[in-house]
């Protein structure tokens, strides 16, 4: 083995991958395979990223492929995995009523299980903060930039669920989650943003002028002009000062250029 080949060295798949380069080996590995999400199929990289965020939370790999996802920049999780890491924190996770209209949870915490915690989100709460419309005849209405529907649309329990639990757990034990936002947080960031484009001001008494035109009015004026006759004035010649030596020798004559030797020398 040459001294420059790289040493291969075994991915360990039951334990924390600790090393950038067995982590990248394995995430070019899970990037091939047809049982990942779409979203991540052929991009080693954001498996990769998706691996160290399921690392900081005690996934597995694979959990973190299934149950982690990354909108417009910002890693969430479904509300499966939340549930699933707070029970596995000894927290307890309990739907108390699931409807198209309003989802309440209940949470008892491991270190205060007397008191636990319920958080109910409606459908109307949605429409306040105009994640969806519910139109006159009450039926749903959220789209995509493109005219697709949205969740909120089609699905509006599973949603209502996702935010109930997100707002529960924020407040509850976020020490599960360590800042990770749950599914639908993300929902109000728009898809794209639209910039208004905004002509520059001009000056109020300024005159834009097409090039033909300009040239039009130029030559309009100098028409008014003759600049062939003579323009009557007194021709003032400057007086040679006292001491001003000419090249001749002569001081305080002529100047250099009306010298009389060197025009005869010339």
């Amino acid at each position: 083995m040459t001294s420059n080949a790289l040493e291969k060295r075994p991915v360990n798949l039951g334990a924390p991958v600790l090393d950038l380069d067995s982590a990248y080996r394995l995430s070019q590995a899970l990037a091939m395979a047809s049982v990942v999400p779409d979203r991540l199929r052929g991009k080693p990289a954001d498996v990769l990223a998706i691996m160290l965020y399921g690392q900081d939370l005690g996934m597995s790999p694979m959990q973190s492929l299934q149950g982690i996802y990354v909108v417009k920049g910002k890693p969430q999780l479904s509300s499966q995995t939340w549930t699933a890491l707070a029970r596995r924190a000894g927290h307890k996770v309990r739907q108390i009523e699931s409807t198209a209209e309003r989802y309440t949870v209940e949470i008892t915490t491991k270190d205060d299980p007397d008191n636990p915690h319920r958080e109910t989100y409606t459908i109307q709460d949605a429409a306040t903060a105009r994640l969806v419309t519910i139109k006159e005849d009450g039926s749903l209405w959220a789209r995509s930039q493109k005219g697709e529907p949205l969740p909120w649309e089609t699905n509006p329990k599973t949603m209502l669920r996702n935010r109930a639990i997100s707002n529960g757990a924020k407040l509850a034990c976020p020490e599960v989650a360590l800042g990770f936002a749950i599914e639908g947080d993300y929902d109000y960031i728009p898809d794209e943003t639209t910039v208004e484009v905004v002509a520059p001001e001009t000056a109020l008494d300024a005159v834009v002028t097409e090039p033909e035109k300009l040239a039009e009015e130029v030559s309009s004026l100098v028409g008014e002009f003759d600049f062939s006759a003579p323009v009557d004035g007194e021709v003032i010649e400057p007086e040679v000062p006292a001491d001003y030596d000419c090249i001749c020798g002569a001081v305080g004559e002529h100047f250099e250029d009306d010298c009389p030797r060197a025009a005869a020398d010339a």
